[in-house]
């Protein structure tokens, strides 16, 4: 009777011994599994504004909308619808020979190409064709005075058309330091101020001519 007693709190001790044993394994192999890590939602992605742009609109260059100051002219192409060229009566040669001079093709040209002329750069360009004119008339004229002309009156033009030649650079330079860098239409009076050099040598080459044949050749 004592040993069965014995045997059966042996068999409850060794019983317990093994669920305790369960248990703590059980324990351990769930305590082994690592949690996983809770899942991170990234912050959306922000587009980085333009360098230098401002959080109210751009506003459009000024120039540009509807009401925009209009852009200014280049300097040196002014509207100048308004500009004339007075040009000197001859005063070599006789009345005659001035009369006859008034009605010389350059001259009509000139102001036909100044009338059309509604920039700066036209008024230049129409005193440009003028003085090429006039030098091809200077040319033109001067050889038929040394073709025509006795021998006094060769001489004499052919000296006075060398000093005039020799002094030319010296007075178109002239022409050009006159002028002020404030002038606004500085290009205009330079071009036209040359163009009355070469015009007024031509017509004291007319004069003489004329005197000679009392012809006016032009061309």
């Amino acid at each position: 009777m004592k040993n069965s007693v014995i045997k059966k709190w042996i068999c409850m001790v060794c019983g317990a011994a093994v669920i305790f044993s369960l248990a703590a394994c059980s324990q351990t192999s769930s305590s082994a599994e690592p949690t996983p890590a809770p899942e991170v939602t990234a912050a959306p992605e922000v587009t980085p504004a333009p360098e230098g742009a401002d959080a109210e609109a751009t506003p459009a260059p000024e120039g540009e909308g509807e009401s925009g100051t209009p852009t200014p002219a280049p300097e040196g192409d002014e509207s100048s619808d308004t500009h004339t060229s007075v040009l000197p009566a001859p005063e070599s040669g006789s009345e005659e020979f001035r009369k006859a001079f008034e009605e010389n093709p350059i001259d009509a040209q000139y102001a036909a190409d100044l009338e059309l002329a509604s920039s700066v750069a036209a008024i230049v360009a129409a005193s440009n064709t003028a003085s090429e004119s006039w030098q091809e008339q200077i040319d033109s004229v001067y050889t038929q005075i040394l073709e025509r002309g006795d021998d006094e009156t060769v001489e004499q033009v052919k000296e006075e058309q060398s000093h005039w030649v020799n002094e030319q650079s010296d007075a178109l330079q002239e022409i050009r330091n006159a002028v002020g860098e404030d002038d606004s239409m500085a290009a205009v009076t330079v071009a036209e101020n040359i163009m009355l050099y070469y015009r007024t040598r031509a017509i004291d080459l007319c004069a003489v001519l004329y005197e000679i044949d009392g012809q006016l050749v032009f061309g």
